[in-house]
């Protein structure tokens, strides 16, 4: 009778346990609102405990850190935000913040965007401090990671040129330079294809063009043309120019200068930033701007690799996305009459009208 009493109160005693455990572990609990619950760099369980009991999440950070303890997760805690609910059980908590997969947010960086812009973009997206993201933009140890650089060469200013533009997917918790560099990999994964096709380029032998220069060259073609099937005979028309040794005249250069100036663009180009000298003005300085304007796509740096045979040295707007090519300036001035001078040639057109098939990709 006695082992009998006994062997009852023992299982009382490890009944009563069990169900203290198991609602401290949050087994008697249902899951509430979800909530998103940010793991930051270097962060542990421990530290998680208090924030994720204050937050809801869980009922007890003591029943946290004693399952940690004692049933350590086979996998490590993850950085980033994740999709939690309140209430949740421990075992479940663990599971997703060890194995579950952090949050991403689907970002298209467009092409022909310059590094302000991207920041722009990224800051206005809550991802990162346009500051910070310039400064990891113009860091020297990302900079001598660019693909195009060769022994001696003297480093550019900033990885203008190899944002590659592309929709990637971001995670809040990722700092400007990690962005930065997984921005750059991607530019080098794209690049690796076609290094090859330089050492055939016939435009490459024949100016001496050193790859870098090929990505400055394609920013500004990226620039100029918002028509996908006009980037190699836009590409031809600066090949001619240089040719010919005559100027590259190509406004996006001059606005480029601005941006580096002043950080933004107000959208006007006056005659004053035409006349000012710099290394990014093409119109006072002879042969290629200093570096890259923008980030050039994959086709704009193909356009570079071989443009099309023409003649044109000219071209301008017809305000739809597409230009008139002009062989000769008084063709040209003709043409500059017909669409920029007069009002009507720009009423309700854009490049945006542009078939989805003919547009810069």
């Amino acid at each position: 009778m006695k082992f009998v009493f006994s062997f009852t109160f023992l299982c009382l005693v490890l009944g009563l346990v069990a169900g203290l455990a198991a609602r401290e572990l949050g087994y008697f609990s249902l899951s509430g609102e979800e909530i998103v619950f940010t793991v930051e760099k270097g962060e542990n369980f421990a530290g998680l405990a208090a924030r994720l009991q204050r937050e809801g999440v869980i009922r007890s950070e003591r029943a946290l850190r004693w399952y940690v303890n004692f049933l350590p997760p086979a996998k490590s805690l993850k950085r980033g935000e994740f999709p939690l609910y309140r209430n949740m059980t421990v075992p479940a908590l663990v599971k997703a913040l060890t194995e579950g997969k952090p949050m991403e947010y689907k970002v298209t960086i467009p092409e022909g965007f310059n590094l302000f812009q991207i920041a722009d973009l990224l800051a206005e997206k809550g991802f990162v401090q346009k500051a910070a993201f310039l400064a990891a933009a113009r860091a020297p140890e990302n900079i001598r990671l660019l693909p195009t650089l060769s022994p001696g060469d003297k480093l550019p200013v900033s990885v203008e040129g190899y944002l590659y533009p592309d929709t990637y997917f971001l995670q809040r918790v990722q700092t400007a330079q990690e962005i930065v560099q997984l921005m750059l990999q991607h530019f080098r994964a794209v690049y690796a294809p076609i290094a090859a096709e330089l050492g055939r380029s016939a435009v490459v032998s024949e100016f001496r063009l050193t790859p870098h220069q090929v990505v400055i060259l394609a920013s500004i073609v990226e620039k100029e043309t918002g028509a996908a099937h006009e980037r190699p005979l836009v590409a031809s028309i600066f090949v001619n120019r240089l040719r010919k040794r005559m100027r590259l005249q190509t406004d996006p250069t001059v606005i480029y200068a601005l941006w580096m100036a002043q950080g933004s663009w107000d959208g006007n180009i006056r005659r004053r930033d035409l006349n000012a000298p710099g290394e990014y003005n093409t119109y006072q300085r002879e042969g290629l701007p200093a570096g890259p304007i923008a980030n050039p796509s994959l086709n704009a740096i193909r356009a570079v690799l071989a443009p099309a045979e023409s003649e044109y040295l000219y071209f301008v707007s017809k305000n739809d996305g597409t230009h008139i090519f002009s062989k000769d300036y008084a063709s040209h001035a003709k043409a500059v009459r017909e669409t920029q001078l007069n009002p009507a040639a720009k009423d309700g057109k854009s490049w945006r009208n542009l078939p989805a098939d003919q547009r810069a990709r």
